[in-house]
């Protein structure tokens, strides 16, 4: 599958979070989704931060505390953020919170909306991914690790790519059955094993899930849904 695997910042288009009301609502056609990402490199000043931070209410604002480090509060902001935009390009209002809520199985979705969402972060990257039908994202970011203590994950077809390939198809392969898990959206039920990739398509339960891949810096992204999907992809910029 590498051959497929392109980079996103090669095919988007930057929006500016400042300037969603100049947008006119974009109304999401059935065999589409949107990748909206941001990427930062430094803490935002204290007073850009506390405003982006009171975007949320204090519900929200209480998960992004419940982090430690300051990358990992900023990417769980930015992922609420993601959602916020979105719902102001895709809907032409902006998110009511009350209606940001989570399924019994912890997925997160807009109550009373015909717009799904999925969000991912990695390392400094977020990423949220809007479409009509099911959907996941998944992004991580690459690192050294011993590919073979995952026997368990990949079959013998997937782990012989993963072996000729290195670690690059590894994260290649862990992002599309994140995808494809977060796509069904029955989280832990879901073992990775039983999810058969085969080549721009995955097969699980005798159900096919297309999925597109794409480099990020040094991370691996894929978006996966039910129907065969034009990606648009959109860099936000804060």
């Amino acid at each position: 599958m590498e051959n497929h695997i392109i980079s996103a910042q090669n095919l988007s288009q930057t929006i500016m979070f400042s300037d969603q009301n100049m947008y006119t609502p974009t109304n999401i056609e059935v065999d589409e989704s949107y990748l909206l990402y941001h990427t930062f490199t430094e803490k935002f000043d204290p007073e850009i931060w506390n405003y982006y931070l009171n975007i949320l209410p204090k519900k929200f604002q209480n998960e992004v505390f419940k982090f430690r480090r300051w990358q990992d509060r900023y990417n769980c902001l930015l992922g609420k953020l993601l959602v916020y935009l979105g719902h102001y390009l895709f809907c032409g209002s902006p998110l009511e919170f009350s209606r940001f809520l989570k399924d019994s199985y912890g997925k997160p979705y807009i109550k009373d909306s015909n717009i799904h969402f999925n969000i991912s972060h990695s390392g400094n990257t977020a990423v949220c991914a809007f479409s009509k039908q099911s959907i996941g994202v998944d992004i991580e970011e690459v690192n050294d690790l011993d590919v073979t203590m995952f026997d368990t994950v990949f079959n013998p077809d997937e782990m012989l790519r993963i072996n000729a390939d290195g670690t690059s198809k590894f994260y290649e392969f862990w992002t599309i059955k994140e995808a494809v898990s977060k796509a069904i959206g029955k989280g832990l039920g879901i073992p990775l094993l039983d999810i058969k990739i085969k080549d721009k398509y995955v097969i699980y339960n005798n159900n096919e899930w297309q999925i597109e891949s794409y480099k990020m810096g040094n991370k691996y992204c894929t978006v996966a849904s039910g129907i065969c999907n034009k990606i648009r992809i959109k860099e936000i910029e804060f």
